[in-house]
């Protein structure tokens, strides 16, 4: 029996020694006896296609085909036409093309040596097709070398085509006259082979280099971050989608980066200092357009480590801050819905500001401390076209004077010890678009409140240390417990402010003005957030709880039934539960003496108590700091204090 594996000493694609290729053909003689192919002629039963089949054929071979037809034309003239026949094989042995003079190809038909029959060992015997096609290395035939008495006479010369992973593709075959045999011929087709093999890696090569540079463009395209690429001259190569979007041009590819003025790119820094340009913020100008953008530059540079140009991506600062604030949770919770009363007072105080809510106009939302006041202000900013966009609050009496410009306006690099690297933002820039809160705005140190009506008839803001403005669109609501103008009266607040903020003025009433229902439904709102199902409450303690005077109004009243709950253990609700002994009463504006020292006294000794922290005493006495100050006003003891 003849061997079925290929020989050690033959390797695919190199041609062998005369020896081994006489040993080759010998074996490849005797496979063909015991096939029992025709030795006189060829065999009747060799596949051949039907013109639509070969036409398929064809069709899937198109590429192999494109490069080698053209090919022929050329490696014909370098042989003698008159005298052989140049075929192109597919890798499963089927003739697809052929080139040779008229004469010459009637002949071949009659040994079935024509575009559409299989040339396999099986079906031919031993010829150069069918032992390339089985053992995938160059052959060459002369005469009765042949198993098939037809082709004696004849040469034949063949060499494999090899596409990707050595996967055999095809064959090139060359066939004449015996007499015209030379082993030249033989390394002219495996020259062919190699050359048809080489063009196929460049195409394919490109194929995949096109392929991978339309998915980098489409990718690139689809960034939601702005993207600049530049090269080593520093001109423009690519701008995607989302950059020409945020620079509002179109025309930057092919120009100098120059034409972005401020965006000043050192690309010897860059190299030097790569982590100095990682989110760093700037502000250009793109022909009229100024842009405040937090940009990244990357150098691109070759294996050899040569500088190629850079990458460039970037964003712009407002939906930066807007990302980081969504991120961050710091946005408008409650609603409308979040509102819940019927008293007229309060119905009067929501149709306001429902109505602030479809302007973009300053609201100044006055009420005691405890009402409510960002309630409706988030309410105001999520029912505005603001709504996706940040809502920012900040206590203005909360925060140290030497603080809160910084935390309001922000401030630029190196502005003071201790500052943030690249410099920060302030609370109007990280609203932009959206809305800030100015809370407890009556509190305000009177030196702000000068920048505060700078940035209110402008829209720009500086930050410290800065000596370019940015240009904010922020919509700006105020809030305060302070009766402003008795504090303009005062000297505390001044009056070209208050007439800013009061363009759209909305009281909200204290929880004592609202009335009996309203306490109640508050009541019954905090008892169903706190417990399911929620505790009964005893009728001496709904009746305590109505009547009353709610100094810290909804708060207190909220705080009161959180205690209650822990108390109770999950059962009804009593007078005990909800600590109202410990409350300081409210008083009528003539109160009866007695009345009137137990109130003092308690605040004297809660303050001696804490040592005189305001703080402290108010949240012992179960009063907001507004109620402990009122009253601390009312019975002279802050002079006994100072």
């Amino acid at each position: 029996m003849y061997k079925k594996e290929t020989p050690p000493e033959i390797k695919e694609g190199q041609i062998i020694s005369p020896e081994a290729m006489k040993r080759e053909i010998a074996l490849s003689c005797q496979r063909s006896q015991e096939y029992g192919i025709d030795h006189v002629r060829r065999n009747k039963r060799q596949k051949m296609l039907s013109p639509a089949e070969l036409s398929e054929r064809r069709w899937q071979n198109k590429k192999l085909l494109d490069i080698l037809r053209p090919q022929f034309e050329e490696f014909y003239k370098l042989l003698f036409p008159n005298d052989f026949i140049i075929a192109a094989v597919d890798s499963d042995g089927y003739i697809l093309h052929i080139r040779g003079k008229e004469e010459l190809i009637e002949d071949s038909a009659a040994r079935n040596c024509v575009p559409g029959y299989r040339w396999t060992e099986k079906d031919v015997g031993t010829t150069a097709i069918s032992l390339t096609h089985k053992l995938k290395i160059p052959i060459q035939l002369v005469d009765d070398e042949h198993y098939c008495r037809q082709a004696h006479g004849q040469t034949s010369s063949t060499a494999p085509i090899f596409g990707k992973d050595k996967k055999l593709i095809g064959i090139i075959a060359v066939f004449g006259s015996s007499e015209q045999a030379h082993a030249h011929t033989l390394y002219m087709v495996t020259t062919a082979a190699r050359a048809a093999e080489q063009q196929l890696r460049v195409l394919r090569r490109n194929r995949e280099l096109a392929a991978n540079l339309n998915f980098l463009d489409q990718t690139i395209s689809f960034f939601r971050i702005g993207l600049i690429i530049i090269n080593s001259e520093k001109h423009i190569w690519r701008v995607n989608r989302a950059g020409a979007q945020i620079l509002k041009r179109d025309d930057l590819e092919n120009s100098p980066l120059s034409e972005i003025q401020g965006l000043n790119v050192d690309l010897d820094q860059v190299e030097k200092s790569p982590e100095s340009w990682i989110n760093k913020e700037v502000r250009i100008k793109v022909k009229s357009n100024h842009i405040s953008l937090i940009h990244t530059i990357q150098l691109v540079t070759s294996e050899k480590g040569e500088r190629l140009g850079a990458v460039i991506t970037f964003n712009e600062v407002k939906d930066i801050y807007k990302l980081a604030q969504n991120i961050a949770g710091t946005r408008a919770h409650f609603t409308f819905d979040s509102i819940v009363g019927s008293s007229p007072a309060l119905i009067a105080a929501v149709k306001l500001a429902r109505g602030a809510a479809s302007s973009d106009s300053t609201v100044l939302l006055q009420g005691e401390t405890g009402t409510g006041k960002e309630l409706f202000a988030q309410s105001i900013h999520n029912q505005s076209s603001r709504c996706n966009n940040p809502f920012i609050p900040i206590n203005c009496g909360a925060i140290p004077s030497n603080l809160l410009e910084s935390e309001l306006f922000g401030y630029v690099d190196g502005t003071f010890t201790g500052a943030a690297k690249g410099g920060k933002p302030g609370k109007f820039e990280l609203a932009n678009t959206g809305t800030i809160l100015l809370d407890e705005i009556g509190d305000m140190p009177h030196p702000m409140q000068v920048k505060l009506l700078r940035v209110l008839e402008t829209g720009e803001v500086y930050r410290i240390g800065a000596d370019k403005p940015v240009k904010v669109d922020t919509r700006i609501i105020a809030a305060t417990h302070v009766n402003l103008p008795a504090a303009i009266r005062d000297g505390r607040f001044r009056e070209d402010l208050f007439y800013r903020l009061n363009v759209f003025p909305i009281q909200i009433p204290p929880l004592k003005e609202r009335g009996r229902d309203d306490i109640l439904i508050l009541v019954s709102l905090f008892l169903n957030e706190g417990a399911t199902p929620p505790p009964a409450l005893s009728p001496e303690a709904q009746n305590l709880l109505v009547s009353y005077h709610w100094p810290g109004n909804v708060r207190e009243l909220e705080n009161c039934i959180q205690r209650a709950l822990h108390l109770c253990d999950g059962k009804t609700i009593e007078v005990k539960h909800l600590g109202m002994s410990h409350v300081v009463p409210e008083v009528s504006p003539q109160p009866d003496g007695t009345l009137d020292e137990v109130v003092r006294k308690a605040i004297e000794d809660t303050l001696k108590k804490t040592n005189n922290s305001r703080v402290h005493a108010a949240k012992l006495l179960g009063i907001s700091r507004a109620t402990l100050y009122r009253k601390m006003d009312k019975y002279g003891i802050h002079s006994q204090l100072a």
